[in-house]
């Protein structure tokens, strides 16, 4: 991400193909508060909710949706 893609006060919406331990998403949203903005949500088209990356990034206080969720895997 370039130190420019966002201003402070600026309301962020990650998309990411795929939520599996959350490490990406928790990272990248590190990055943008750093920057001065918030995450508004997060995007997902897969979420593997037994990897529990779902849960840890809404205990972070960052909504999650997700197009498909697959369980069992």
């Amino acid at each position: 991400m370039q130190s420019d893609a966002v201003a402070e006060g600026d309301k962020v919406l990650i998309f990411d193909d795929l939520i599996a331990t959350g490490g990406t998403v928790l990272a990248a949203s590190t990055i943008v508060k750093e920057l001065g903005a918030s995450v508004a949500e997060v995007a997902t088209l897969i979420n593997l909710p037994d990897l529990q990356g779902s849960r840890k990034i809404q205990e972070a206080g960052i909504p999650v949706y997700s197009l498909m969720s697959y369980e069992g895997l």
